[in-house]
């Protein structure tokens, strides 16, 4: 299937150098370093159809993002390892984080974070058919599991209407079994989900 991108323009910034990245990462945080190895993983397993018209290939478009990201390196460095870490298994699992990442970038509409959580699952081997629920959440989430669903809700609403969420709806989760942990790791995976969103569709990636 391929990813529906729209913007025609490339990078707003001109990328820094795949050896710029390179030379950030010798001195990044070990988890930037593993990140960055799970990226190249990922862009080596995008289809040909799934790389939007304005970019040569997988490599082009995903190190288009590093790229611009490296103009200030020391963001790079906290981003990269903190995008690593948030996603990383941990009380909730890689794949459900993932599905909501998908659902955040699909909210978004950026094309590459939806590429990237989308190929990021299925290196998890995630159900495709439950995973392809992201690209239409508001109108197939009954799929899923009541405690998923209602976390991807709490999720989306925790970057979009923050000040609206309310202590019914944190309750609401506890009764379905998250416990406070849970639900702070709810809410950061969404948040980083959201800002690389934000980075990509700022910058036109």
């Amino acid at each position: 299937m391929a990813i529906e991108n729209p913007h025609e323009t490339g990078p707003r910034v001109e990328p820094t150098s795949p050896e710029h990245v390179q030379e950030i990462l010798e001195d990044a945080p070990e988890a930037a370093k593993a990140n960055m190895e799970r990226a190249e993983a990922i862009l080596g397993a995008l289809e040909d159809d799934e790389i939007p018209e304005n970019y040569d290939n997988q490599e082009d478009w995903g190190f288009t993002f590093t790229g611009v990201l490296a103009h200030h390196p020391e963001t790079f460095k906290i981003w990269w390892a903190e995008e690593g870490q948030v996603f990383s298994e941990g009380e909730l699992s890689r794949g459900f984080k993932e599905l909501l990442g998908a659902v955040v970038a699909h909210e978004r509409g950026a094309s590459i974070c939806i590429a990237w959580h989308t190929t990021s699952a299925a290196l998890e081997d995630i159900d495709s058919k439950r995973f392809s629920v992201a690209a239409d959440f508001e109108n197939r989430k009954d799929e899923l599991p009541a405690e998923e669903r209602k976390a991807i809700e709490f999720g989306v609403k925790s970057v979009q209407e923050p000040a609206d969420v309310t202590q019914a709806e944190i309750d609401e989760l506890k009764d379905l079994g998250y416990t406070d942990a849970d639900i702070v790791e709810l809410m950061t995976t969404a948040g980083t989900a959201a800002k690389f969103a934000n980075f990509a569709l700022t910058f036109d990636i």
